[in-house]
């Protein structure tokens, strides 16, 4: 049974990537947060001894492969992220939620740079508009992703 808790973090992570994944209008692809991104940072910053780098990784690969973008650059996006916040998540997780927004806006815009900067290394254009955009959107979010995470990892017991 105490395995099984643990699943709660695999489909967080799933609902992440379906939500990454799913159509919107040519106008609103530039607002998609990085739901991935912000669950990975929630589950690192709450259980950074079960949700580290090879998740990232592989969650990155996942996310890659269900996008059609390059293999690696999400996941190296993703790597740092949780690399950075596992460094700083006993300093992170004692401030308030504003604060934690402005600290999971400069995570977001750091894996928004190693993504424009692969593709940039492709040859894809990459709208200034759609580089500070999502982490905004992001930052914004933070505060709900907090508070339903962490309701989620009480009502398991997952610690």
């Amino acid at each position: 049974m105490s395995k099984l808790r643990y699943l709660v973090i695999f489909l967080s992570l799933v609902i992440g990537l379906i939500l990454m994944i799913l159509p919107l209008p040519d106008w609103a692809q530039i607002y998609r947060p990085n739901w991935v991104a912000l669950i990975l940072i929630y589950w690192s910053m709450a259980l950074p001894n079960r949700v580290g780098l090879w998740t990232a990784f592989f969650t990155g690969l996942l996310l890659d492969t269900a996008q059609s973008t390059l293999l690696g650059q999400h996941a190296l996006a993703l790597v740092i992220i949780v690399y950075i916040n596992i460094n700083f998540y006993q300093r992170v997780r004692v401030v308030p939620l504003p604060q934690q927004a402005i600290y999971v806006f400069v995570l977001l815009a750091v894996g928004q740079m190693i993504v424009a900067w692969v593709e940039g290394i492709t040859g894809r254009p990459v709208p200034i508009l759609a580089f500070f955009s999502a982490p905004f959107i992001g930052m914004l979010i933070w505060p709900w992703v907090f508070v339903v995470l962490r309701d989620i990892r009480r009502k398991f017991v997952l610690s």
